[in-house]
C-alpha cells in the first residue's frame, strides 16, 4: 500500500489489467495473498521484488537500491538536499556485484551535480563510468540517461556542438526504448524531460513540444502523475515564448498546478505559480 500511494496510483489504476479492486484491497487491509501469478504482475507495476512483500530479509545492495529509488523520486520533485544526504552516504564498493545498481548510483550523482549546481566535471566522470566501462555495448537506458547528462554538461558550459552531439544521440532512439515498469517508466520521462529542455532552449519549440507532449502520453497511458506537471509548465513557458501569454498558455498552467496540487509537489507548485504570475 505505501509504495502504491508513493507512486500515486488508486487501487482502480494499479489492479488495471492485473486483477479486481475488490482482490487488491484484500491484499492491501487483509494480507490475503492473491495467485502468484497476479502477485507477481502487482509487483512488476510496482517494481518492487516478491522478498519485498513477502518479508525475506534484503541484501545490502538491495537496501541501497531501495535508497537510491528515492533519490530517482526526489529528482521528480526537485528535492536535491535529501537526495545528497543519500547520496553521500552510499559506498559504491559495495555495489560491484550489481551492475545495474552501480549504473544507477552514478547516473544519479551525475544527474545531482547537473541538476543542484555541482561539480560539472565530476558529473562528466559519473556518466563516463556508464558511457566506457559499465554499459559500453549501450544495452541499457543508463546509457541514454548518461547521454542525457553529457548533454546537460556541455549546455550549461556552452559549448553547443558537444551539447547538440549528445542530445541527438538521444533523440534519434528515445522512441525504441523499452520500459516494462515504474522506475523504466520515471527513467524514460526524464530523459523525454530533458532532451525537451534542451531544445526549448534551443528555441526549436517544434522539436520540444513534440518531446513534451509524447511525455504527456507516456505518464497517461501508464498511470504515472508526478512528471506531467513539468511537461504541462514547460509547454506552457514554449507556449508563451512563440505566442506570448493566451489563454492557451493559462489552460496549461492551470493543468500543470493542478497535478502539482493532486501529487502534493510543493516545490513545484511554488514554480507554476510564478510562472502563472508572469503570464497574466
Amino acid at each position: 500500500m505505501n509504495r502504491r500511494k508513493e507512486l500515486g496510483l488508486s487501487q482502480k489504476e494499479l489492479s488495471n489489467g492485473i486483477c479486481t479492486q475488490a482482490t487488491l484491497s484484500k491484499f492491501e487491509n487483509n494480507g490475503k495473498i492473491p495467485s502468484l501469478k497476479i502477485l507477481i504482475k502487482l509487483c512488476n507495476r510496482l517494481d518492487l521484488s516478491l522478498d519485498d512483500v513477502m518479508g525475506v530479509n534484503d541484501s545490502t545492495a538491495k537496501k541501497i537500491v531501495d535508497s537510491m529509488n528515492k533519490v530517482e523520486f526526489n529528482l521528480i520533485t526537485s528535492n536535491y538536499k535529501e537526495s545528497w544526504d543519500i547520496i553521500n552516504q552510499i559506498d559504491q564498493n559495495l555495489l560491484k556485484d550489481d551492475n545495474d545498481a552501480l549504473m544507477q548510483y552514478y547516473y544519479l550523482k551525475g544527474f545531482l551535480n547537473v541538476l543542484d549546481n555541482g561539480d560539472l566535471f565530476d558529473a562528466v566522470f559519473d556518466f563516463n563510468q556508464i558511457l566506457t566501462s559499465l554499459d559500453s555495448d549501450g544495452k541499457t537506458i543508463f546509457t541514454f540517461l548518461a547521454y542525457t547528462g553529457m548533454g546537460m554538461v556541455y549546455a550549461q558550459q556552452k559549448d553547443s556542438a558537444k551539447s547538440e552531439y549528445y542530445f541527438s544521440k538521444v533523440f534519434n532512439d528515445i522512441y525504441g526504448m523499452s520500459i516494462d515498469n515504474i522506475n523504466q517508466i520515471w527513467r524514460y520521462i526524464s530523459i523525454i524531460f530533458y532532451c525537451a529542455i534542451y531544445y526549448s532552449n534551443q528555441k526549436d519549440y517544434e522539436t520540444a513540444n513534440t518531446l513534451l507532449n509524447y511525455g504527456v502520453k507516456i505518464c497517461s497511458n501508464n498511470h504515472v502523475t508526478y512528471y506531467i506537471a513539468r511537461l504541462y509548465a514547460q509547454l506552457a513557458i514554449n507556449d508563451c515564448a512563440v505566442n506570448g501569454s493566451s489563454e492557451h498558455t493559462a489552460e496549461l498552467l492551470t493543468k500543470a498546478r493542478v497535478f502539482s496540487e493532486f501529487n502534493d509537489n510543493h516545490n513545484e507548485l511554488v514554480t507554476i505559480k510564478g510562472l502563472i504570475k508572469n503570464c497574466k
